[in-house]
């Protein structure tokens, strides 16, 4: 990757990350601010004490996924701290005011090297930005020879939107923030020795971290 693209890509990066953690920090802001109100009666104060807690505790949530998934270096992590990082992400209100909902069995204590646990995230990441009005987001690992994951959005209007359209962008010159989150993670599977392959089926988007196919000569 060029100079030029690294600096690119690192920007773009941090832009998706404050966007994802800035309506939750911003809910702490107000209920901080209720709190601050001294005209507030018991009631009154409690809801804003509620919505402070929980605001900070989505916010606490999307900090530990985002940090693995965007972060650098970090040991391996087994299965189930990585069902646990993206069950707070997608259950914590990740998509803003959208329902999402994840679909992960039980997972074991299978351990993933840094790499494999950031680009698993990252595809949940796409999966959420193709479902603009809500859906479920269902991961199984490994279900097939050959195949790190697979990761299905389902819901109403799912689409393959600008953040899948990057996984196929050849620099980071022209992409957006979602984009740029697409070219990350086919760059994070091509250190892997893997490709990112995506198909849209009747109202389901279907991510696979799969083994790469040879190019043809």
């Amino acid at each position: 990757m060029r100079g030029g693209d690294v600096v690119d890509l690192a920007e773009l990066l941090c832009a998706r990350l404050c966007h994802d953690l800035a309506g939750a920090i911003g809910a702490v802001g107000t209920g901080a601010e209720l709190l601050a109100d001294d005209g507030m009666d018991a009631a009154s104060s409690a809801e804003a004490l509620a919505l402070l807690a929980s605001s900070a505790a989505v916010a606490g949530n999307r900090l530990r996924f985002l940090r693995l998934a965007l972060g650098s270096g970090g040991s391996s992590v087994v299965t189930a701290q990585l069902r646990e990082l993206a069950l707070g992400f997608v259950g914590g209100g990740a998509g803003g005011s959208l329902t999402l909902r994840l679909d992960w069995p039980e997972a074991g204590d299978e351990s993933w090297p840094a790499d494999a646990a950031k680009l698993l995230l990252n595809l949940v990441l796409l999966a959420q930005d193709c479902l603009p009005r809500g859906g479920d987001i269902a991961v199984r690992t490994r279900p097939a020879a050959g195949v790190l994951a697979s990761v299905i959005a389902a819901g109403n209007g799912a689409a393959a939107g600008d953040a899948v359209a990057g996984l196929s962008a050849g620099g980071s010159a022209g992409l957006g923030p979602r984009s740029a989150q697409g070219y990350y993670s086919a760059r994070l599977a091509a250190r892997l020795g893997l490709a990112v392959q995506c198909s849209n089926e009747g109202g389901r988007v279907v991510l696979l971290a799969a083994a790469a196919r040879p190019s043809k000569e």
